[in-house]
């Protein structure tokens, strides 16, 4: 591959590095050079092949989103090529540049079937934007259920677990409520072979989501929301979940920042406790996400509708949130601009953070000397004016 120059950008830095204006030399996929400077010696003028001048937009590292159930009508739960590219291909037009797809609670043998699909898929494309399977259920408290089918809701079982460690090298992570029959035997098995283990759809109290953690829980799913927390108990306050995740040290804690699941002062209220280190953003988006006011679609069986720039399922007293229809960027700038989180924090929690959740931070997450040049050209507007995969133009 030949060289390519960006230039004139706001390169977003990890390491509390902020950002600089300057310029950027990719070769053979890598970020080879970092300059600081508008238009620095040595560096090709703009309007050649190869020098691309981004006119003082923002460059960020390439998203990666470790909660994404999918986009444009298409769900993971599919289990089809088809249903991977086209949503991989709209969070990609977005930014994200490497997606975790995420399954619901359903029955074994369609959670398989994605598992499979999935190994199928990473095999037989060589685009790298398929990081792996989430599984979020079937392991959850009936009462935290959220958007699940409380009929596919069940305890772990012996025979189960070692159907799924089958395809452990495609599992990047599994949400389980830890104080459910049968969850701390499952913690140990999946800790034992490597799997990251996530507390989330639970009813724990204090004590119990710290044994969770101490078994080898490291992160919880998308903190508040279907999760215990804080309430009276006979006159006392009691803890729950959130509390345990927010005040634990080493315990990663997803948040969906669409502006609809939570607001401004407890996504505040969870960085002044966490610091950026410790919080990932995540889309939680759904087939919705890309579809207009008032579209339909299914997610795990439930019939769900897009309302108020979110989906939701069912009516009146029954209504619930049922994911995001956002894409990760929309979190990156609702954290700085409602949220007031310095943007290079923000934009670290959507890049370095989730690298290194997966363990690739080596090679992705950051714009740095020897990595992947997985870029994205943001303007001032937060407008999406190109995304490199490996240096190679891909929207």
């Amino acid at each position: 591959m030949k060289k390519r120059f960006f230039t004139n950008a706001r390169m977003i830095l990890p390491d509390q590095r902020g950002s600089i204006l300057g310029s950027l030399v990719v070769e053979d996929g890598m970020i080879t050079e970092i300059r600081s400077g508008l238009l620095t010696i040595g560096l090709p003028v703009a309007g050649l092949a190869g020098v691309i001048d981004c006119q003082g937009d923002y460059l960020f590292p390439g998203l990666i989103d470790l909660h994404c159930h999918g986009a444009v009508g298409h769900d993971a739960m599919e289990a089809t090529p088809t249903a991977f590219d086209r949503i991989l291909r709209h969070h990609l037009s977005h930014g994200t540049t490497l997606t975790v797809l995420s399954t619901v609670s359903a029955p074994l043998e369609g959670i398989l079937s994605v598992l499979m699909a999935a190994e199928q898929y990473i095999t037989s494309t060589s685009d790298g934007f398929l990081a792996g399977i989430h599984l979020e259920g079937p392991y959850f408290a009936r009462s935290r259920r959220g958007a699940h089918l409380e009929s596919s809701l069940r305890e772990p079982s012996d025979q189960e677990t070692r159907a799924l460690l089958k395809h452990r090298e495609i599992i990047k992570r599994i949400t389980i409520a830890p104080e459910i029959p049968g969850a701390c035997e499952l913690i140990l098995e999946l800790k034992k072979h490597g799997i990251t283990i996530s507390a989330g759809h639970s009813e724990a109290s204090d004590s119990e989501a710290k044994t969770g953690f101490d078994l080898g829980v490291t992160q919880v799913t998308h903190l508040y929301n279907c999760m215990s927390s804080q309430r009276s108990h006979l006159g006392t306050r009691t803890t729950g979940l959130a509390e345990a995740a927010l005040t634990r040290r080493g315990v990663l804690c997803e948040l969906i920042a669409d502006g609809v699941h939570l607001p401004p002062t407890l996504l505040r209220l969870a960085w002044m406790a966490k610091g950026w280190e410790e919080l990932v953003l995540v889309s939680d988006a759904t087939a919705g996400a890309g579809m207009g006011e008032g579209a339909l679609f299914d997610l795990g069986g439930i019939p769900c509708r897009i309302a108020n720039d979110a989906a939701w399922t069912g009516t009146g007293s029954g209504r619930r949130l049922a994911g995001s229809t956002a894409c990760l960027l929309d979190g990156v700038r609702f954290m700085v601009e409602c949220v007031g989180i310095p943007l290079e924090e923000a934009v670290a929690m959507a890049t370095l953070v989730p690298a290194k959740a997966l363990g690739i931070e080596r090679e992705r997450g950051s714009i740095d000397r020897g990595k992947r040049a997985d870029l994205v050209r943001v303007s001032p507007a937060w407008q999406v004016n190109g995304v490199w995969s490996s240096g190679l133009k891909v929207v």
